[in-house]
Parts: structure tokens; C-alpha cells; sequence
């Protein structure tokens, strides 16, 4: 039987299409250190989240402007009820809902997409640790805490954190990884 690519591991007869499909997510193995690179990742990015967070919240009054490079970037104490963005203000038990499933949507999608990608797996490690990182804040205190915040002079862009940053940037190098994988499997298969 021949491999179709590495990228997309699971073994395929060219003759069994409709067997092919039949197939549950939970049919490709997840190998261990993927698994591995997926939690370290995770708890990183989750460390990291609590740790800057708890240095903002006993050194910077709320709602409080430190400069770090002129009025450019600040480390500013906000205290934000709402989602990324300053959407759904005042929607904590929403949000909270709403980031236990972006967990298990996670989870299923690195299980449903078979990659053996290293890179697929640390941003779907970045996406989990942001995800819990602000789920936490929103459950046990009812808000998260942003704090960067980049702009010039009166135009600011909203307040965020690391667990904002790790969520953004690993959907946009997820996105990037599987569009290579997917272009370099179609042109491995032509």
C-alpha cells in the first residue's frame, strides 16, 4: 500500500477511496511526541500567561499606563469582562462556554487532521495554553487581564496578553502549516 505523504500519514490503498472516508478521527494515532510537543507547548504558553499577568495585577493599578518604548508600546492594567477585541463585554459565563468548546474544538481538530507536522503540533500547543490561560481569569476572577498595549498617541489598538498573542499567532501558523501541506501533497500526488 502506498503512503500518500508524509504530511498526511495514514496509510491509503488507491483502490479503497470509500473505505478511505469511512474512517473515524480517532483512526489516526496521534504519535506521543506530538502529544508531547502539544502539552509542553500548552503549559509554556500557560506559565508564561499566568506569570506576566501576575506581575501586571501587584505592580500596575488598574486602568494604570507604563511606558516600555515611548507612547508606542505601554503595559497597561485592564481588567477586560469581554472577549478579544472588546467584543461581548460583560459575557463571562458566555466566554467561558464558549473557551471550554474552542478547547474541544482544538483537541478534536489535532485528532481529526492526522498531521505529523512538528509545527502544526506547537501551534495547536499555542492555541490550548492561550485558551486555558484566559479561561482560568475568566473563571476564578470574572475578567482577563490584558496589558500590552501597542498604538500612537489617541489610536490604540485593544489591550491583550500573551494568551491573546499565543491564540493569534498559532491560528495564522496553523492556517500557514496545513496550506503548505496541503499544497505539497497535491503536488507529491500529481
Amino acid at each position: 500500500m502506498p503512503r500518500t505523504s508524509r504530511a498526511t500519514s495514514p496509510v491509503r490503498s488507491s483502490s479503497s477511496t470509500e473505505e478511505w472516508s469511512r474512517h473515524s478521527p480517532y483512526d489516526f494515532p496521534v504519535s506521543p511526541r506530538r502529544l508531547a510537543l502539544v502539552a509542553a507547548v500548552a503549559v509554556v504558553v500557560f506559565v508564561a500567561d499566568r506569570l506576566t499577568k501576575a506581575w501586571v495585577t501587584e505592580n500596575i493599578p488598574v486602568n494604570t499606563a507604563r511606558p516600555v518604548i515611548g507612547d508606542y508600546v505601554r503595559i497597561v492594567h485592564a481588567q477586560n469582562t469581554g472577549a478579544a477585541f472588546g467584543l461581548l463585554p460583560e459575557r463571562t459565563t458566555l466566554l467561558s462556554v464558549l473557551s471550554v468548546v474552542a478547547v474541544l474544538a482544538i483537541v478534536y481538530y489535532y485528532r481529526r487532521i492526522a498531521s505529523n507536522s512538528a509545527l502544526v503540533s506547537a501551534t495547536l500547543g499555542m492555541q490550548l495554553g492561550g485558551a486555558f490561560g484566559n479561561l482560568l481569569d475568566r473563571v476564578t476572577q470574572g475578567y482577563v487581564v490584558d496589558f500590552v498595549d501597542v498604538g500612537i498617541g489617541d489610536i490604540r489598538f485593544w489591550a491583550f496578553n500573551v494568551a491573546d498573542s499565543s491564540i493569534v499567532v498559532g491560528i495564522f501558523l496553523v492556517t500557514i502549516a496545513l496550506w503548505y501541506e496541503e499544497r505539497r501533497a497535491s503536488t507529491t500526488i500529481a
